[in-house]
């Protein structure tokens, strides 16, 4: 992938990330009960996993990912 194009990916996964978290803690019903409750955990470990492959495209890790 051209370097640009990953960096402006890269960016959109991470804001999509950050609106979700704020999504979590800001919007997200607060009474959740029952087994809805439990779908903040995967929601919090989504927005991780946004984050890291943020940075895993913002920042390739190997040589002939810096060059394509």
């Amino acid at each position: 992938m051209n370097l640009a194009l990953s960096r402006i990916c890269a960016v959109a996964v991470l804001l999509l990330g950050i609106a979700l978290s704020f999504w979590n803690v800001f919007g997200a019903p607060h009474d959740w009960e029952g087994n809805m409750k439990w779908l903040r955990l995967p929601l919090w470990l989504a927005v991780t996993g946004l984050v890291s492959g943020s940075a895993k495209l913002m920042f390739p890790s190997t040589a002939a990912d810096r060059t394509r």
